[in-house]
């Protein structure tokens, strides 16, 4: 007969198993179903409609230059967003200590940065593939 305490252990260590063998099956099925998925919007569709070469090749090209025209309206409207995107950090930066908004401001820089790379790879690739 087991004691309390083998008991105890006994359900300690079953429980922690059958979590790493519960968590490990989500992850095995997560990966599994990502690798399956197509990771382009596009290739999904293209997929599930069934395309075909010359339809492919359209379809990018009016995406592409729908992409363009988004980029092009985004920029007329940049400087309204840029005011209400300042006034916001403002008053964000206003609740900080001295220590906080340069943590903050420097924040900022990296992800204003990274947007712009992001936008400047997406005009690239959308002007490239209009063409």
């Amino acid at each position: 007969m087991l004691s309390n305490r083998r008991k105890a252990q006994l359900i300690i260590v079953t429980t922690f198993l059958l979590g790493v063998i519960i968590g490990a099956s989500g992850q095995y099925l997560v990966a599994l179903q990502s690798a399956i998925k197509p990771t382009n919007p596009f290739e999904e569709m293209a997929r599930l409609v069934g395309f075909t070469e010359d339809q492919r090749t359209n379809i990018k090209r009016i995406l592409n230059e729908t992409t363009l025209q988004y980029q092009d309206l985004r920029t007329k409207q940049c400087p309204q967003f840029k005011v209400i995107q300042d006034a916001s950090r403002q008053r964000i930066r206003d609740l900080l200590t001295p220590e906080q908004q340069a943590l903050y401001d420097q924040w900022n820089r990296e992800q204003d940065a990274k947007r712009e790379q992001k936008d400047q790879k997406a005009r690239e690739e959308a002007a490239k593939d209009a063409k």
